[in-house]
């Protein structure tokens, strides 16, 4: 049995081609939102639904009877890679890293790349008011602390209870745009017209996640970009081709 950790349109593909293959599949996501997405796929079935600490990713190997773990979550989700590979090790379980690739983000006097989410938010702290995040919920969180001295916009998925931990934090209605990316560059564009927007905050999600429309946008617009470098994590096996990855299980 293979357990895919999902959460990516990677992940996604790879549960699909499993399935096509033939091969004993099931696979984790976080949220409702993300089951409902494998639910449209007719997927519903190996889907599995909750966050997993190492201990719990254990006992869903130990019970599933999993051999292989494909480990397919966000390139920052450094927190459930670290659990799944806590937990292969101590299960004897062979682990498999699909992470998309990086990009190569423009040499530009607007574009600033950073290393860690505290020194993005030093950063933004230098730029004009008006700032637009697109790194997710739990960014929302560590930026807030901004939201007395800056206008803080952000961009995040059409989740309730992400919505709902936004207006908890004080972001008001009019500031929350939940939307399902990747988005193009000239919807970029206007958002960032629409709302006056000075700074923009990302990831290098790789291209999947729709980095160089933003930056592209943010550049024509004039807008300063912060660029969050990803996390540095030693995989002991690691792919960038979804047909390497489906190969490498056939094989085993």
């Amino acid at each position: 049995m293979i357990l895919v950790l999902s959460g990516t349109e990677e992940g996604k593909e790879i549960v699909r081609r499993l399935h096509e293959e033939g091969l004993d599949s099931l696979t984790t996501v976080a949220t409702e939102y993300g089951k409902k997405m494998f639910e449209q796929m007719g997927l519903e079935t190996v889907c599995l639904q909750g966050r997993l600490d190492a201990h719990g990713f254990s006992w869903l190997i130990k019970e599933k009877g999993i051999d292989t773990v494909i480990d397919a979550t966000h390139p920052y989700a450094i927190e459930a890679s670290q659990n799944a590979m806590d937990a292969c090790k101590k299960t004897n379980t062979r682990y498999l890293r699909f992470e998309r690739q990086e990009m190569e983000i423009p040499m530009h006097p607007l574009i600033h790349k950073v290393k860690t989410m505290a020194e993005a938010i030093d950063r933004s702290r230098t730029f004009g008011k008006r700032i637009f995040l697109t790194t997710g919920i739990s960014s929302v969180a560590k930026f807030i602390i901004l939201k007395d001295e800056k206008e803080l916009y952000v961009r995040i998925l059409p989740v309730p209870e992400h919505i709902a931990l936004c207006l908890d934090m004080g972001i008001p209605p009019t500031r929350i745009i939940a939307m399902h990316g990747p988005f193009s560059e000239d919807l970029n564009r206007a958002m960032f017209r629409q709302y006056h927007i000075s700074t923009m905050v990302t990831k290098d999600s790789g291209e999947v996640g729709g980095v160089l429309e933003k930056i592209h946008a943010a550049l024509k617009e004039g807008i300063d970009t912060i660029v969050i470098g990803r996390p540095g994590i030693d995989f002991p096996q690691k792919y960038s081709s979804i047909d390497e990855v489906i190969n490498m299980v056939k094989m085993h």
